[in-house]
C-alpha cells in the first residue's frame, strides 16, 4: 500500500481587502470588549480565569465583578494532588482560559463559595438568576455517562449542565438539569469537540431558558425547582451530582441575580465570538481514528477530533484513495468480508493555515457467527405462554428457523418461526417434553441450539376470570396478577406460569382492599413501608419484540420530598454502569414517569385533569399502561395516551441475559432482574405506598381501543361484518351476546350464540350488545 505523503499543507491567507470587508460587516455591537460587556450587565460574580501559568499552583480564581472588590467570592483551584488539572494560561476570550483534563477519581476542579453571591444565583433562594459560561468540550464521556462543566447541586436538589455521553460515532449534546422537573437536552446542537460554545441558563422563578450560542431552546416549566441549599458550586466536576468530570476548556463564568434578556445573551455571544485571543493555527489531529473490528454486514465508523483555527475541513481516505463525499469528522462504511479486511482508513484535516494527515486505522472484518445466549429449557403451566429466545451475533444478515420434535429425533420446521424469539401459545400436556431447535445462519456459517419444554398441570387453585378478569383474559396477556388473595405469600398468575411472592420485608401487605376498577368487586392489596411483590425473571416478561404492561394504582400519599421517587413497577438489571430494562416512578412532581434503559429517558405522564393541573391526587385510582410497538413508546393514564417517544431517540434493551446476553450468567442467573410490583428491581429509590390491583404483561402492543375497554371495564362491542346473500356475522372476544328490538329496550341473551355468529337480516332493526358476567 502506498502511504499518503502529505503531513502538512499550506494555503494562502485571506487577502487584506477581504479581511477589511469582513471587519466592517461585523457592526458596531462587536466593537465592545468582552469584559466591559459583561460587567455593564452587573454580574454578582464573574470568573475570568486570566491566571497565566500553573507555576506555584495559583490558589484562587479572582472574581472580576465590581460588586466584590474585596474578593469575598473568589473561587478556589483544587488540583487534588495531580497538579495537572485545571491547566491555566491557555488561549481563550480576551486573553486566557483554563483546561480540565479529567482522568480517574483524582481530578481537578474550581470550587465556588457557598455564599450569598452564589446561592442567590440559583442556590438557596430559588429566586431569579442567570448563569453563563464558555465551554470547549474535548472528549465524549462515553455511552451511558455524563460529564459536568458546572453545577450547584447536592442530589436530589440543585442544577447543573451536562455533556451527554454517546456510543462511538454518535453525537453528544448539552443538557440543562434543574431538579425537579427540568431535564432537557438539545439534540438540535450536536457537540463538535474542540469547539467553543456559549451557554446561558436563566430562571425567573417559574420558567427556565437554555441558550446555546445565542439561541434559546426553552422555555421549560421549572416551577418545582428545588435549589441545593448550602452547597458550593463546582466548575469542571460533578462533585454534587455524582457524574463524570468535564474534559475541556472553560472561560468567562458569570452569575446574575436577574434574568438576562435574549438581546443581552445574544450580545454576549456576539462580542465573545469576536474576542478570542488564540492566534491562527494550522489544523492538526487531536485524536486519531482508532482501529476497529466489525462483523461483515455491519456499519464501521471512524472518527477524528481536530484542533486549529475554524473552519476545519475533513477528507477521508481508504488505502490511500480519496473517498468522495467523506468530508465530515466521522466516516462510516458497510464492512464487507473479504473485500474490506485490513482496510486502512485515514483522514486529512486542514484549514486556511495548514493541515495534517492522521495515522491510518485498520478495519478488521469478521465472517463468524456466534450464539451469545442459547434458548433455555423451561417448565410452563398448562395454558401458559412459553418463549424461547436465542441471542446471536456475527456477520449479517442473520436468519433463524425454529423447528419442533416430540422426542428430540425428527424435527419439523415451524411455519413462520423465523425470528430470534419463538412464542408457543396455550401450551398443553401433549407438548410435554417437546424439543425446540433453532438453526441460525449467516452467509458464511450455520449453528444450532436445542431446548426442552416441560408442561405441567397448574398446582394453584384457579383464579376466577369473570367481569373485568374476563375482559383482560380475552386479550391474551402473558401474565396476569389479579392480586385478590386474602392471605399467604402467593401472588398467583391467573393465566400463566409466572407466580409472584408477597414480600413485606419491614413493611406491610394488607389483603382485601377495595378495588377502584369500575364494575368490579374483587379486592386489591395495599403495599406500605417497603412491601413489594417479586416475580422471578422470565423471557416472557421481558420480550425483545412488542410488549405492554398495565396496572391499577391508588397512591395513598404524595412525595414527601424532592428525592422521594416511588416505584410502581419495575423489570430492570442494574450492575452500574450497565442498566437495562425499565421502571415506572410516581415522582415528586406528582405525576408518573416511565424510564426505559439504558437511555435513562424520562417519559413523563400525568392524568389529563385540568382541575388538578394534571397532577396526581392522593386517594384517587389511576389506570396505567405502557406500550412498545417496536417503533414508539406510549404511556396511557386513565385510558388516554398522555406521553410517548420514538424508540430511535430512547434506546431500549430488555432486562435479562436470556434476551440480550448482559453477562456470563446462565439463563435465569444473577444477570436477570425480577419483575417487581411496588419496588425497583435493584431496591433503589422509594417503594410504592398505596393500593395496587390487576397487573398484566402482554407480548404485543395493546391498541387504544383495548386500553379504553380495560379502563372502562367494558368489553368491546361485537364487530359486524356484512356478507353477500342477506346475512351478517358478529364476532367478539368475551361476554354473552344479547339482543333487543330497540336500542334502549330490554336485552335478552341470544341462546346458543358463540363467536362468530351469523344471522340473516330483513326489514326489521336489531340491536346487539355484550354482557360480561
Amino acid at each position: 500500500m502506498k502511504s499518503i505523503e502529505l503531513t502538512t499543507c499550506s494555503f494562502l491567507r485571506r487577502p487584506p481587502a477581504l479581511a477589511a470587508a469582513l471587519f466592517f460587516a461585523v457592526g458596531a455591537a462587536y466593537a465592545a470588549d468582552y469584559p466591559s460587556t459583561i460587567t455593564n450587565d452587573n454580574p454578582v460574580v464573574y470568573y475570568r480565569f486570566e491566571d497565566s501559568t500553573n507555576l506555584g499552583l495559583p490558589t484562587y480564581a479572582s472574581n472580576s465583578s465590581p460588586s466584590d472588590p474585596n474578593q469575598a467570592l473568589q473561587g478556589t483551584y483544587n488540583y487534588n494532588g495531580e497538579n495537572t488539572s485545571p491547566l491555566l494560561g491557555l488561549p481563550g476570550i480576551d486573553t486566557n482560559s483554563i483546561l480540565f483534563t479529567g482522568g480517574g477519581s483524582d481530578y481537578g476542579y474550581v470550587d465556588l463559595p457557598n455564599s450569598a453571591g452564589l446561592t442567590s444565583s440559583g442556590g438557596a433562594s430559588g429566586g431569579p438568576f442567570s448563569f453563563e459560561m464558555w465551554v470547549q468540550p474535548q472528549a465524549n464521556p462515553g455511552s451511558g455517562e455524563w460529564s459536568i462543566p458546572f453545577e450547584v447541586a447536592q442530589y436530589p436538589n440543585g442544577w447543573n449542565i451536562y455533556v451527554s455521553g454517546a456510543a462511538s460515532g454518535s453525537p453528544s449534546y448539552f443538557y440543562l438539569d434543574m431538579r425537579p422537573p427540568v431535564f432537557s437536552g438539545v439534540p438540535a446542537v450536536p457537540i463538535t469537540f474542540f469547539q467553543w460554545y456559549h451557554l446561558v441558563a436563566t430562571f425567573d422563578g417559574t420558567n427556565a431558558n437554555f441558550y446555546i450560542d445565542g439561541t434559546n431552546y426553552g422555555p421549560y416549566n421549572a416551577s418545582g425547582f428545588a435549589p441545593a441549599t448550602g452547597s458550593d458550586g463546582h466548575i469542571g466536576s460533578g462533585q454534587g451530582a455524582g457524574w463524570e468530570p468535564f474534559v475541556g476548556g472553560v472561560d468567562e463564568v458569570a452569575f446574575y441575580t436577574n434574568v438576562l434578556t435574549p438581546a443581552q445573551v445574544l450580545t454576549h455571544y456576539q462580542v465573545g465570538t469576536n474576542s478570542f485571543s488564540a492566534p491562527p493555527t494550522a489544523a492538526s489531529v487531536a485524536t486519531a481514528p482508532v482501529s476497529i473490528t466489525n462483523f461483515s454486514g455491519t456499519t464501521a465508523s471512524f472518527s477524528v477530533t481536530a484542533q486549529g483555527t475554524r473552519p476545519l475541513i475533513y477528507q477521508w481516505y481508504t488505502n490511500s484513495t480519496l473517498v468522495a463525499g467523506a468530508t465530515d469528522s466521522t466516516y462510516s462504511l458497510l464492512a464487507e468480508y473479504p473485500t474490506d479486511t485490513n482496510l486502512q482508513v485515514s483522514v486529512l484535516v486542514s484549514n486556511s493555515y495548514g493541515g495534517q494527515v492522521s495515522a491510518p486505522a485498520v478495519l478488521t472484518v469478521l465472517n463468524t457467527l456466534n450464539i451469545i445466549s442459547p434458548p433455555g429449557s423451561i417448565a410452563r403451566n398448562v395454558g401458559s405462554y412459553a418463549a424461547f429466545h436465542v441471542t446471536a451475533d456475527g456477520a449479517l444478515p442473520i436468519g433463524y428457523q425454529w423447528s419442533a420434535s416430540p422426542d428430540g429425533n425428527i424435527f419439523t420446521n415451524i411455519t413462520g418461526a423465523t425470528n430470534d424469539t419463538l412464542w408457543v401459545t396455550n401450551v398443553q400436556l401433549s407438548q410435554n417434553n417437546y424439543y425446540y431447535t433453532v438453526v441460525v445462519t449467516n452467509p458464511f456459517n450455520t449453528v444450532s441450539e436445542t431446548a426442552n419444554l416441560n408442561v405441567q398441570p397448574r398446582s394453584d387453585p384457579a383464579v376466577p376470570l369473570t367481569g373485568y378478569g374476563a375482559i383482560i383474559a380475552a386479550d391474551k396477556p402473558v401474565a396476569y396478577w389479579r392480586l385478590d388473595e386474602t392471605s399467604g405469600s402467593l401472588a398467583e398468575d391467573a393465566v400463566g406460569t409466572f407466580d409472584g411472592t408477597y414480600t413485606p420485608g419491614a413493611g406491610t401487605v394488607i389483603y382485601g382492599a377495595p378495588s377502584g376498577i369500575p364494575h368490579t368487586t374483587d379486592s386489591a392489596v395495599i403495599l406500605s413501608n417497603g412491601a413489594a411483590i417479586q416475580v422471578p425473571w422470565a423471557p416472557e416478561l421481558n420480550p425483545d419484540t412488542a410488549w405492554s404492561v398495565e396496572t391499577w394504582v391508588q397512591p395513598s400519599s404524595l412525595a414527601a420530598n424532592q428525592g422521594d421517587y416511588r416505584i410502581v413497577l419495575s423489570s430492570e438489571y442494574n450492575q452500574y454502569p450497565t442498566l437495562y430494562g425499565w421502571y415506572i416512578y410516581q415522582q415528586p412532581a406528582n405525576n408518573f414517569i416511565f424510564v426505559p434503559q439504558p437511555a435513562n429517558a424520562f417519559i413523563i405522564a400525568g392524568p389529563n385533569d385540568p382541575a388538578t393541573t394534571n397532577q396526581l391526587v392522593a386517594g384517587d385510582w389511576y389506570h396505567l399502561v405502557v406500550t412498545d410497538d417496536t417503533t414508539n413508546f406510549t404511556v396511557y393514564v386513565n385510558g388516554q395516551a398522555i406521553a410517548g417517544a420514538p424508540l430511535a431517540s430512547v434506546p431500549f434493551t430488555p432486562d435479562g441475559d436470556g434476551i440480550n446476553a448482559i453477562g456470563t450468567a446462565a439463563i435465569g442467573g444473577l444477570d436477570d432482574g425480577n419483575f417487581v410490583i411496588g419496588q425497583r428491581t435493584d431496591a433503589q429509590f422509594g417503594t410504592f405506598e398505596g393500593t395496587i390491583d390487576d397487573t398484566a404483561v402482554y407480548n404485543y402492543a395493546l391498541s387504544p381501543q383495548q386500553i379504553a375497554s380495560h379502563y372502562n371495564s367494558a368489553a368491546l362491542g361485537p364487530a359486524l361484518a356484512k356478507s353477500v346473500g342477506g346475512a351478517v356475522t358478529l364476532t367478539w372476544s368475551v361476554g354473552v351476546l344479547q339482543e333487543s328490538g330497540t336500542v334502549n329496550g330490554l336485552y335478552t341473551n341470544v341462546i346458543g350464540a358463540n363467536s362468530p355468529y351469523t344471522l340473516t337480516y330483513g326489514g326489521n332493526a336489531g340491536f346487539f350488545r355484550l354482557h360480561v358476567p
